[in-house]
């Protein structure tokens, strides 16, 4: 794994969730992304991680935001059809997410509390981050555009700091997401192109600009949150912050990335970013 030093209270990762993952594990086969994540856990139990605050593809809703402030979380089984499967329940951290609720409401984007449970793309990973279940959860849902996503972990992430415990804040989603390739076993270059172009953007501390990228790619790929769990993390961690691409591998369809963020904070640049985003009408 690449060294990475943590800078402050919040830490950021993009995961993926491919059941596959855990297929892998009971194979005893040998896996980057699985080595990536494993490695990430034990760094973030050094580090004296306090709370996941996951945002996840798998909770995806229209014109809300939702946060689950359950005190505890139960597994929610949503995936069928491979040779393994999990079961994660954790304890959740209500008074942050009362607080996250607070933060979101004075910002006028409004969210609301519902219960959800633990989903697939927050139990994978974290069986490899965390498999002792024992670190709190507060899952996100994903809505509405990319840009009021990001907007919204601008808010997440000027909350997390000023709260001050040790906070990882975990997108969970793939790269590329063409299930009908998966299902056929068919791997497709633009699929890889697509992957690579991302990582490359988000490494160069260029994240936005996937929003910008060529909309035939991009429909071709069918990134699994349409983009909108990458802002809200690039609201959180700063939307020039550099990200540390730890593993990638492609499944026939599926880009699998796991990239490691630090805190780039509030910065001008990224106020500006939001007033010209504003202005055009984006914002809905």
């Amino acid at each position: 794994m690449k060294k990475i030093e943590v800078s402050s209270n919040i830490h950021g990762i993009i995961v993926p969730h491919a059941p596959t993952l855990l297929e892998d594990e009971m194979d005893q086969k040998s896996s980057s992304v699985i080595t990536a994540l494993q490695d990430m856990g034990v760094k973030m139990k050094d580090w004296g991680v306090e709370v996941v605050v996951a945002a996840t593809t798998h909770w995806q809703t229209d014109e809300k935001f939702f946060i689950d402030n359950s005190p505890f979380h139960k597994n929610v089984m949503d995936y069928y059809g491979f040779r393994r499967e999990i079961e994660y329940d954790a304890p959740g951290q209500p008074e942050l997410a009362e607080l996250l609720l607070q933060a979101g409401q004075k910002n006028l984007i409004f969210p609301r509390a519902l219960a959800h449970g633990i989903d697939h793309a927050i139990a994978i990973p974290l069986h490899f981050m965390f498999p002792k279940q024992d670190i709190p959860i507060i899952p996100l849902s994903v809505a509405r555009s990319p840009l009021c996503a990001f907007r919204w972990g601008r808010t997440l992430g000027s909350t997390l700091r000023n709260w001050g415990g040790k906070v990882l804040f975990m997108a969970s989603g793939s790269l590329s997401h063409d299930l009908s390739c998966f299902m056929r076993g068919k791997m497709l270059k633009e699929h890889e192109q697509f992957d690579r172009q991302v990582l490359t953007l988000l490494s160069q501390g260029k994240g936005m600009e996937v929003l910008e990228m060529d909309q035939q790619l991009i429909q071709q790929a069918q990134p699994e949150g349409n983009f909108r769990d990458l802002c809200m993390l690039l609201g959180v961690m700063g939307s020039q912050t550099r990200g540390q691409v730890q593993a990638y591998e492609q499944l026939p369809g599926v880009g699998q990335g796991v990239v490691e963020f630090t805190d780039g904070g509030y910065n001008k640049h990224d106020e500006e970013l939001l007033k010209y985003y504003q202005q055009t009408g984006l914002f809905h």
